[in-house]
């Protein structure tokens, strides 16, 4: 079966930059199907949607790119209604935007990207685009890994769309230590953590490398201590220059409507460039 990128279109101008990321994809499929959805919520106008829809095509034509469009006539309320229109299955993966949102309250919790996150039933991938200027095409990448023992597998199929542009992979660990007691860790506690850190890193690089082949990636490995996981992925996209952070999510994860303490938050509201956050089926 085929796969294919869904673009879950909200007609804001995060959409518009988005759906770059959608296109270039798109690109990487054998299909070239790239499906565009709206639910029509009233918060744009048929007229406006379709318009920026024929501008989407229009750019996925030059781009050898099949795509779909589909107007959406609200069923219940805007999640019901996407969830219904995006294919199920592991061969879906739906591309969507986390921006802030009203009133202050963050990027995801609450959101339909949030919901679409969390719903199980397709691949999913929020995307908050601080460069637009990248056009979805980042050349350098953040990769931080949590020592999940299945490595980069969940991640694999949006490191494999990311392929095309990006030139250097930054792979980071960062070992967590308690706020209690990170001023006090002894030196070989320290140190033994470290190599525990570059022994993953390494094996996942490895696994990256035979499962990838074909990728002209270039690869660094990176492993820090740190009481704040968060802040030092935002330490180390700032120090690398990365165009791009893609991190994993987990229903643990992800931010409850308290969502100022939560580490995703954190990291897309303070980012300086663009983020992926990934949840596969």
């Amino acid at each position: 079966m085929n796969r294919r990128i869904v673009l879950a279109y909200d007609g804001s101008i995060n959409a518009d930059w988005v759906s770059r990321y959608a296109m270039q994809m798109a690109a990487t499929f054998p299909s070239h199907q790239l499906l565009l959805v709206h639910a029509l919520d009233g918060s744009c106008s048929r007229e406006q949607i379709e318009g920026k829809f024929a501008a989407i095509t229009a750019e996925c034509r030059q781009h050898s790119i099949e795509c779909h469009s589909a107007l959406l006539e609200l069923t219940g309320d805007v999640f019901t209604t996407l969830l219904q229109a995006i294919p199920p299955g592991e061969h879906s993966y739906c591309l969507c935007g986390a921006r802030i949102a009203p009133r202050g309250r963050g990027f995801l919790a609450g959101t339909i990207s949030d919901k679409l996150l969390r719903c199980g039933q397709f691949n999913v991938m929020a995307i908050r685009v601080v460069s637009p200027g990248l056009l979805g095409c980042p050349r350098t990448l953040l990769f931080p890994l949590a020592g999940h023992p299945r490595g980069f597998k969940a991640a694999r199929p949006f490191l494999q769309m990311l392929a095309a542009s990006v030139k250097r992979l930054y792979l980071l660990r960062v070992m967590a230590v308690n706020p209690l007691h990170f001023r006090y860790i002894s030196s070989l506690a320290a140190k033994k953590k470290i190599a525990d850190g570059y022994d993953y890193l390494s094996r996942v690089a490895a696994e990256i490398r035979e499962q990838a082949s074909g990728f002209d990636w270039h690869f660094d490995r990176n492993v820090v201590l740190s009481d704040d996981w968060a802040k030092e992925i935002l330490i180390q996209a700032g120090k690398l220059n990365i165009a791009m952070i893609l991190l994993g999510a987990t229903e643990r994860n992800l931010p409850s409507r308290f969502f100022y303490g939560n580490k995703i938050e954190q990291i897309l509201r303070n980012t300086t460039c663009d983020v992926g956050v990934y949840r596969a089926i």
